[in-house]
């Protein structure tokens, strides 16, 4: 497994590590755009006014990421799921950093821009749930639907390593997925809990026809 194909599964892993910190305003969730990702984008950088000592400081952390990331796949070789926690932990880590650099009306916003971005599926999210007044029904249907998922993109890899696909078709079946997962959420959710995401989500995000990470 070469090293750009490697990266691609720690952002999937990454999404599936940092589920809990949603409520510090920088996590990240299964199969959701991870918040702290979304800040190598110059919209959101823009959006959220991030000053050249906070870019400064996000580009020494994006650099880094590579070393620890070499770190963990030396350490953990072929061994799935010793590779799985190693990315966790990273995962986990970039958000305690991310947290240091933002200030909290910064979380705040990025919060709500990832609710934007991710639609529905951020309803996957504890914190989210709880300020939607999920039942218990409801979100194990969520969870029913999160796990599926989860198995879809598990599956894909196997065929990347049995050599069936190629690791850029993940993208499009992880591309797949979520709308799938988007639009099932959406039908369990009642129309306040909907009227009540909106107001998470807070003003309207803007993105950039291109939008690119920032330096």
């Amino acid at each position: 497994m070469n090293l750009k194909a490697a990266f691609i599964i720690l952002s999937v892993a990454v999404f599936a590590a940092i589920t809990p910190a949603w409520g510090q305003g920088a996590g990240g969730g299964s199969g959701s755009t991870n918040p702290a990702m979304l800040l190598r984008r110059d919209d959101v950088r823009g959006d959220l006014q991030i000053t050249d000592d906070q870019k400064s400081k996000l580009y020494d952390l994006e650099q880094g990421l590579r070393q620890r990331f070499t770190e963990a796949m030396r350490t953990a070789g072929e061994d799935a799921e010793t590779r799985r926690k190693a990315f966790e932990n990273i995962g986990k880590k970039i958000v305690e950093e991310v947290n240091q650099i933002l200030t909290a009306g910064q979380r705040t916003r990025l919060r709500e821009i990832a609710i934007q971005v991710n639609g529905f599926s951020a309803a996957s999210q504890p914190d989210v749930q709880k300020d939607l007044g999920l039942t218990e029904a409801q979100k194990a249907k969520i969870a029913d639907l999160m796990s599926r998922m989860q198995k879809a993109t598990r599956d894909a890899w196997q065929k990347v390593q049995a050599g069936e696909i190629q690791y850029t078709d993940v993208q499009e079946v992880m591309k797949k997925n979520q709308k799938i997962l988007n639009d099932e959420i959406g039908k369990i959710l009642t129309q306040p809990q909907k009227d009540k995401f909106k107001t998470l989500a807070g003003k309207t995000f803007v993105p950039a026809p291109e939008s690119g990470s920032g330096g």
